[in-house]
């Protein structure tokens, strides 16, 4: 378990390796008592939840470093605030703490004789996500009959939604409402993200999504994404934007059929930035200043569409990494546009959430619902729903 640090000279073709490990500790190797107990999980360990399921979870595991002849008494600690917002604090992470009621776990524990890792019963009960962030659940050893390994003695479960829905599925028509702001509404900074599966990519121009202008604006507050263009290839993105473009070299990005995409379009007062599933694949200087808006609208060509956001902030890639595949929080002040897609309807007042497919709703504070599609349907894949993060 001890790690090394390699440094590597290359000097006329011959690689000079020198290896330091003194440099790290193991402390399960250096525990000087006769007997001790560890946590052998990684210190952080995600696992992926859907909704109002209950889970039995093995990936805390407890260890031994001697084998004993007789029962040995370990005591755990589940849900302690403080070792929490101590991790949240060095890491930078706003993690949640999992509500007592959404789990059970054992906190009195016995290694029968001769046995030396033990998995800790812990069972998820009714998990209910917030859309305010993860949940994350922290556990460490606080006793028992035997010694605890410093610096082996927490670690924190972190729970994320796996998410079964609806998706919205578009026939060649798309949706648009080119009066949802005044006409002088400007935005300094913006970010603007579609999930999309489509079966193939052959044609060009296939447009995915956009704003409408202000009127009397000229065309660098033009925002318009799509595939294929005369001097790209159909599976090529593009943005044109501030009276010019960003063309995704192929070597970037090329998409494929029946894959998934969170297409990510940032813009930070300075610069353009477009991700694909939260990896940079271009970035450019074409304009400075506020963009001025009125509408919004949805491209027929998507086939298979969800979450649907526009921000009024540029929003970083730890941002967009950590809602790739999930939904966001239609409360927040930056979103002006949030449509799921996935055949519900929230009231905003109430935050309660219905079944409803007549329209394209929109989650956001400001209602800004669209019109549903001609020959559009909210698909359930068979149903099965689509699962994210997706299955292997």
């Amino acid at each position: 378990m001890k790690k090394h640090i390699c440094l590597g000279i290359l000097l006329g073709g011959l690689a000079l390796t020198g290896c330091q490990n003194e440099l790290y500790k193991d402390p399960v190797a250096d525990y000087s008592a006769e007997q001790g107990v560890y946590i052998a999980s990684d210190p952080v360990t995600q696992i992926f939840v859907e909704e109002n399921k209950d889970v039995k979870v093995k990936n805390i595991v407890l260890k031994l470093t001697q084998k004993v002849e007789q029962e040995t008494h370990v005591v755990l600690e589940a849900g302690n605030k403080e070792q929490l917002d101590r991790y949240n604090k060095k890491n930078g992470t706003e993690y949640l703490l999992l509500p007592a009621d959404m789990y059970e776990l054992t906190s009195d524990l016995k290694f029968q004789s001769k046995q030396t890792a033990l998995v800790v019963p812990l069972q998820l009960k009714n998990v209910k996500f917030s859309l305010q962030g993860s949940y994350a659940l922290p556990v460490k050893l606080s006793g028992g009959g035997v010694g605890v390994i410093e610096g082996q003695e927490e670690t924190l479960l972190v729970l994320e939604q796996r998410i079964n829905t609806k998706s919205l599925r578009i026939n060649g028509y798309g949706s648009e409402d080119d009066k949802m702001f005044p006409n002088d509404f400007k935005v300094e900074q913006w970010t603007m993200e579609m999930m999309i599966n489509r079966s193939q990519y052959n044609a060009n121009n296939q447009s995915i999504g956009g704003t409408k202008l202000v009127s009397g604006s000229s065309m660098l507050d033009e925002i318009y994404t799509r595939f294929g263009d005369v001097t790209i290839k159909p599976n090529q993105l593009q943005i044109k934007t501030g009276n010019s473009q960003i063309d995704v070299s192929a070597d970037k990005f090329s998409a494929q059929p029946n894959e998934w995409y969170m297409l990510s379009f940032v813009y930070d007062g300075k610069k353009n930035y477009v991700y694909v599933n939260g990896e940079l694949v271009a970035d450019r200087e074409i304009r400075t200043g506020a963009y001025g808006l009125v509408g919004f609208w949805i491209g027929g060509s998507n086939e298979l569409i969800r979450e649907v956001r526009f921000w009024k902030t540029a929003r970083t890639q730890q941002q967009i990494k950590s809602y790739l595949w999930k939904m966001v929080d239609g409360n927040d002040d930056n979103l002006l546009l949030y449509y799921p897609l996935n055949g519900k309807k929230r009231n905003v007042e109430t935050n309660e959430v219905t079944e409803d497919e007549t329209k394209l709703w929109d989650w956001s504070k400001n209602a800004k619902h669209l019109s549903m599609p001609q020959a559009a349907k909210f698909d359930d894949n068979g149903g099965n729903g689509f699962i994210f993060p997706m299955e292997d």
